[in-house]
């Protein structure tokens, strides 16, 4: 059973795109695993009806290998655990999925519980010990106001996501492309998961506009969001390309740089006058840059390691 290890999955800082598919409609699976997202979803809950489950299961095992045999991070939502949920991971474990995502979270003793049946299944079907990374979805007030102890429930949970329509509707709020309603508690999310050190997953962008999305990804970026959920294998390039730096943003920030330290060191070139918070935000893409960088190369150098001689 092949199952990546820690070193060489894509780090949880550097998963930009995590896309949901269906756990059993097979088109579904090859259209997403064609539009290379950094993590596959494989969701047995939403996407897959309750009396489809039990055949879900075993497509979602042999699905987590043909992820991780294009560089992608192999996860799998569950049901809630009073639910499907533990049927749904006994079955789907023998997949060595490298995530489980566990839906409207609302306490941490819902995240203790999976941490505990997936210590046993990890011992009993041989997988490496913690290897299998917990992420938990945000969909309610109840949960927004818990998520400290949610998010420090487990040593295992890397990442966690904000939900769109359930946590709106739990709000009673209007909907709409431009996300006023979601804007202030996806700002308070991305702090929340900071604080506890965990990826913050911005929730879907559930519209089918491409301006609007592009707008969205702005915000999102700037306010310091580095990864996104979405449902749609059309919005995974502009994911990637909104939160990649791109060359040209790498060079308008070393020539950010250059200029304000000249002009710190007080040499006089002919550069225009750079303010202290445009050149931190040219250095922080910038170490974003190298992490990108730098963690290309390593996975370019170890699949030639891996490749039969």
């Amino acid at each position: 059973m092949m199952h990546a290890t820690p070193t060489q999955r894509r780090p949880a800082s550097l998963r930009r795109s995590w896309l949901f598919t269906s756990g059993l409609d097979e088109h579904a699976q090859q259209a997403a695993l064609d539009s290379c997202p950094d993590v596959l979803v494989a969701d047995l809950e939403e996407f897959t009806a309750p009396d489809d489950r039990p055949a879900a299961r075993p497509r979602v095992t042999e699905l987590m290998a043909r992820c991780r045999a294009q560089g992608m991070v192999a996860a799998v939502r569950i049901n809630r655990l009073a639910g499907d949920g533990m049927l749904d991971l006994r079955g789907v474990m023998p997949g060595a999925p490298d995530a489980i995502f566990l839906p409207y979270v609302e306490s941490s003793d819902e995240i203790a519980s999976l941490a505990q049946a997936i210590d046993a299944l990890e011992a009993e079907l041989g997988l490496p010990a913690g290897s299998t990374e917990i992420v938990p979805t945000i969909e309610s007030a109840l949960g927004m106001v818990r998520i400290q102890s949610i998010l420090a429930a487990s040593e295992r949970i890397s990442a966690c996501l904000l939900a769109a329509e359930d946590l709106t509707a739990d709000l009673g709020a209007e909907r709409g492309p431009d996300s006023l309603e979601l804007n202030h508690l996806r700002s308070r999310f991305l702090v929340d998961c900071r604080a506890a050190g965990r990826v913050a997953i911005d929730c879907p962008f559930n519209y089918r506009d491409p301006q609007a999305q592009a707008t969205d990804l702005v915000w999102a970026r700037r306010i310091g969001l580095k990864a996104k959920c979405s449902v749609y294998t059309a919005q995974v390039a502009a994911i990637h390309a909104a939160l990649t730096p791109s060359a040209a943003q790498r060079d308008r920030a070393l020539e950010i740089v250059a200029c304000f330290e000249a002009a710190r060191r007080g040499e006089a070139l002919a550069c225009p006058t750079i303010e202290s918070p445009d050149y931190h935000t040219a250095k922080r893409l910038l170490a974003r840059d190298i992490e990108f960088r730098t963690w290309s190369a390593q996975a370019l150098t170890a699949m030639h390691t891996e490749e039969p001689s």
